[in-house]
């Protein structure tokens, strides 16, 4: 496709980068005058209208938020059959290219980078979006280190339904989360697991988990822990691998909360030159230990725990009643829990239930005493079981204005989303066509609904007409007969046209835009083409007694006719002709075309 202009406004470069669902081009923006990226979906992708209509919904979505890490995301549209993203062009590589060079990345450059992800992708969540999809694939990082988080939207348009294990999507299984991998509802901690993946594939040079199988990969996720990455790296600090390792928790609810959470936990590691400032060591009393050697210190210790132990197995291990430090079950399925607190010998209770938006119908939303607490055994712990989100139902909104629509959804402790204006012959201007999700499904109080909104009847739509070498006056006249009107007008020197013709134009002749629309020109302001002459010499037939022979050129001055005389049969004609700049000199016989020649 290099070379085509896509809405008559970016003109394809060259391909600079290839994926699963779509191809990136290196594209200039004609209006703008910018070099961006556009990403193209491909046909199969395409044609699925559900597809499309949830990819062009997220996209918008995207497009809302704006951050240094984040590629922007500029505009959507579509040309003929072609769905297109058009975006801020990064010059530089993608962090599984680094990785792929580098690794294992040096600690202070790869929480460097972790920290930027983490920034980029926190401000995402806040604007309520989910990537869904982060890798290092997706992960762009300029010549001067800025990370920049791609491919928002697009990821959140593919359901689970329609991931599949081809050659360029199967990398996206290194990273799933086990949530994702059992096809379960998710939220932002599901980033926040893939973050730690690519955290942990910086400093190993490996990713977590591997397999022959993508399924496998994706059943290790949900089942394994994954290698320590001290034992791979021994330059990673016991507290880097905690944070790795938190990051990559099973259970959502024992991950960090937020991706901003995360970052600051890097941060309190590292200072901003990689330098460890806090790290676990080993206690005092321990290196203690390992100076008493005497082996009378020895026997007497091994005299004094064998008493001790002969006393609590008499008194059946319980002087003063056995404390236990209460687990963190919060965010387990209340089956889970139980067994849990029952391996250690406590009981659980529950006292209640509760929406929760964080938490998943079923999962235990709070726990009393909280974790860490030291108890006797057989206490009860008190838990909150969650009820999941609020359900509410969705209003029927379609066919009512955009503003009715939003009361009526604030009504229902909805809010409005994205909101896709589109041409309609049925619906006025401003009325809901479509909404997603449809009337009466229930979702979670604050759910947003995006709807499809009528801009009314499409405009007529003209062909844009040839303005060059036209003056002023006739450019706008030939504009306005074609129901166009004139934009910008600009002046610029030039050799090859002479003052007041224009130039240049945009949009270019040829391109089908609507009717109403303003054209830009440029308009020479000299000194024009020099004149030139040259000697056009030809010899007629003898069909005829006589011939009338007209010359007529066409140059920078546009066509004129420059002679016109009565010939007989086989005379040779010679005429000098005058012109400006390069064109045409066509010969007429009697009318009809004979020969044309080219005036360089």
């Amino acid at each position: 496709m290099n070379g085509t202009t896509l809405g008559g406004r970016y003109e394809l470069i060259e391909i600079v980068g290839e994926g699963g669902m779509s191809t990136v081009y290196k594209t200039r923006d004609r209006i703008l005058d910018r070099i961006v990226a556009v990403k193209i979906l491909k046909d199969e992708f395409s044609k699925d209208k559900g597809f499309v209509e949830k990819f062009k919904t997220e996209a918008l979505s995207a497009a809302s938020i704006s951050h240094p890490n984040i590629v922007n995301i500029y505009d959507v549209g579509m040309d003929a059959n072609v769905h297109y993203i058009v975006m801020e062009y990064v010059d530089g590589q993608t962090l599984k290219d680094i990785i792929r060079q580098q690794a294992p990345l040096p600690v202070e450059k790869a929480v460097d980078i972790a920290i930027m992800i983490c920034d980029g992708v926190h401000h995402a969540h806040e604007k309520g979006i989910i990537h869904r999809d982060i890798k290092p694939h997706n992960i762009l990082v300029t010549e001067q280190g800025m990370v920049k988080v791609a491919d928002f939207g697009i990821a959140r348009a593919i359901s689970a339904g329609t991931i599949t294990y081809g050659e360029n999507i199967v990398g996206s299984v290194h990273y799933f989360s086990p949530e994702q991998a059992r096809g379960e509802v998710i939220n932002r901690t599901t980033d926040i697991y893939s973050i730690g993946c690519i955290l942990y594939e910086m400093l190993t040079g490996k990713v977590p988990f591997d397999a022959d199988s993508p399924i496998t990969v994706a059943l290790r996720h949900i089942h394994d822990d994954p290698p320590s990455p001290r034992l791979i790296n021994p330059e990673v600090s016991l507290a880097l691998e905690g944070i790795v390792h938190k990051a990559m928790a099973k259970v959502p609810a024992q991950r960090f909360p937020t991706a901003q959470d995360m970052r600051n936990a890097l941060l309190k590691i590292y200072n901003g030159k990689g330098v460890a400032i806090v790290d676990y060591e080993q206690p005092a009393q321990d290196k203690k230990k390992r100076k008493m050697r005497p082996v009378s210190v020895g026997l007497i210790a091994i005299a004094i725990i064998g008493f001790i132990s002969g006393v609590l197995y008499m008194m059946g291990g319980n002087i003063f009643g056995a404390e236990i430090a209460v687990p963190n079950i919060v965010g387990m399925d209340i089956k889970q829990a139980n067994e849990e607190l029952s391996n250690l010998g406590l009981v659980m209770k529950e006292i209640g239930r509760e929406n929760s938006d964080q938490i998943e119908k079923d999962a235990i939303k709070s726990q009393e005493p909280g974790q860490g607490r030291k108890v006797k055994a057989g206490r009860e712990i008190e838990v909150v079981i969650s009820e999941g989100a609020e359900q509410v139902k969705v209003p029927n909104i379609s066919g009512v204005s955009i503003n009715d629509a939003t009361t009526r959804l604030a009504n229902r402790d909805l809010n409005l989303g994205n909101i896709d204006p589109v041409y309609d012959e049925k619906y006025a201007d401003g009325i809901v066509i479509s909404q997603d999700p449809l009337a009466d499904v229930s979702v979670p109080a604050g759910t947003k609904v995006n709807v499809v909104v009528s801009k009314g009847k499409q405009p007529e739509r003209v062909t844009v007409p040839k303005l060059k070498g036209l003056s002023q006056n006739d450019a706008l006249k030939k504009l306005q007969d074609n129901k166009l009107d004139l934009g910008n007008v600009n002046q610029q020197g030039s050799k090859d046209y002479f003052a007041d013709q224009i130039l240049a134009q945009d949009p270019a002749a040829g391109v089908q835009i609507e009717a109403g629309t303003k054209v830009n020109v440029t308009v020479s302001t000299g000194p024009g083409p020099s004149s030139k002459t040259t000697r056009l010499e030809f010899k007629l037939p003898d069909d005829k007694p006589y011939y009338n022979v007209v010359i007529k050129v066409n140059d920078a001055q546009e066509s004129r006719e420059v002679y016109n005389v009565r010939h007989r049969a086989k005379d040779t004609v010679r005429v000098g002709v005058n012109y400006y700049g390069t064109g045409t000199a066509e010969v007429l016989r009697d009318g009809t075309h004979f020969r044309t020649y080219n005036l360089p």
